[in-house]
């Protein structure tokens, strides 16, 4: 059977149906153009990997030219990849299910709904009257609590809420930025609790200045006219005026308020401040507001996996982004982020509850046992030489922390 699945200018060797997709033989010089998942490990004569299993090989686009090089310095002339199919969405259901059917929660309920709720009480104060020095503390005290949380258990950071209604993102995001970019921050500096919170702070803090934005323009479902877009980019600014007034001078916090939308090539906003001269936190936080707008499901546009927007932030990493950062980002979810599902090489179908840290290929996998009643089994692939991803199949939403914001 022939199928053209690739490159449209790509004549397929061969093809054959294989588990949940289709595996298709693609000649070395055209993969800068394929998509599809790397369906064997490719190695050299020695045993090293050129290639691994599992990977997307879109991911090594900047880099396609290198690796094809060496494969034909070792007298490999084609990769066998594997175009994917979905899983049905009762399968994935399933497969969810049984990751929660304890009940146990990664982060509280109750302490998210508290954090997301007093945001959200200090937009519509700042809406209707002003900031106050009032909310600021109440934000303090959240943060710290919320930093004892991640202190406690990093993976918080990936218990993410998701809304649909525009105010709620709002808060939401600002809940969501938080916890992520004082994840980042304690990846980039280990231990450091009370930088920590005042991360955790500025990312509570850092759209605040859209309070001041016009409902109309802030609840746009669309792309901003070039005049919208220059009213929406006085939000920072608008921020770190109400900090001050309050009182904070925090230079972290102020930092984060005012820095989250500059970019590394000096072509943000509101400065235009350029590498370095972005201020560390600036950069930490610009990764976690991208990295959640993008995974974030909105009322008129359905979420992007957290795989794919991994891939858009490494490709703006030196551009956009704080290569550092970025590669933190990368090495903390791996190429499988927690929600990918994923068909290992015995057949099986699981689902990434952790990434595989500075092994990027091999995560921890929820999969059914159907020998046991369906009682779920985790398989760390750090652990098992022998097992490998063969197919990236899709992923689920973030998870919904269940709470109530009536």
């Amino acid at each position: 059977m022939r199928r053209d699945l690739a490159a449209p200018e790509m004549e397929l060797m061969e093809a054959e149906e294989y588990g949940e997709g289709t595996v298709i033989k693609v000649p070395v010089g055209a993969l800068s153009k394929s998509r599809g998942v790397v369906a064997h490990d490719i190695k050299t004569s020695k045993g090293a990997v050129i290639l691994p299993a599992g990977v997307e090989i879109s991911l090594f686009e900047s880099s396609m030219d290198v690796i094809a090089d060496k494969m034909r310095n070792e007298g490999i002339n084609h990769v066998y990849l594997n175009v994917l199919q979905q899983l049905s969405e009762t399968d994935i259901n399933e497969i969810i299910d049984k990751v929660y059917a304890d009940g146990s929660e990664i982060i509280s309920k109750e302490k998210a709904a508290t954090v997301i709720k007093g945001v959200g009480s200090m937009f519509n104060t700042i809406r209707d009257e002003d900031i106050t020095s009032e909310i600021v503390n109440q934000m303090s005290n959240m943060s710290t609590a919320l930093t004892e949380d991640l202190v406690r258990n990093p993976q918080v950071a990936f218990s993410l809420g998701k809304v649909q209604d525009a105010d709620e993102y709002t808060f939401v995001h600002s809940f969501n930025v938080a916890v992520l970019t004082g994840y980042l921050a304690d990846r980039v500096h280990p231990g450091g609790r009370e930088y920590l919170q005042r991360v955790i702070m500025g990312g509570l803090l850092h759209d605040m200045g859209k309070a001041k934005i016009p409902l109309d323009i802030l609840h746009k479902p669309g792309p901003l006219s070039t005049e919208e877009f220059d009213v929406m980019k006085k939000h920072p600014n608008f921020g770190v005026a109400m900090a001050l007034k309050t009182g904070v001078r925090d230079p972290v916090i102020i930092s984060i308020i005012g820095g989250h939308h500059e970019k590394w090539s000096g072509k943000g906003y509101p400065k235009g401040a350029k590498g370095l001269d972005i201020p560390e936190p600036a950069r930490i936080s610009a990764v976690a507001d991208v990295f959640d707008a993008l995974t974030a499901k909105r009322v008129y546009k359905n979420s992007m996996s957290s795989r794919n927007a991994i891939t858009i932030i490494l490709k703006d990493s030196g551009v956009h982004f704080d290569a550092k950062v970025a590669r933190e980002l990368l090495v903390s979810l791996g190429l499988y982020p927690p929600g990918s599902m994923v068909a290992l090489s015995d057949g099986r179908v699981g689902f990434v509850v952790s990434g595989g840290g500075k092994d990027l290929v091999r995560p921890i996998i929820l999969i059914k046992n159907e020998k046991e009643n369906d009682v779920p089994v985790f398989i760390d692939l750090k652990n098992e030489p022998n097992l490998c991803i063969a197919q990236y199949i899709g992923h689920s939403e973030k998870r919904d922390l269940g709470y109530k914001l009536a």
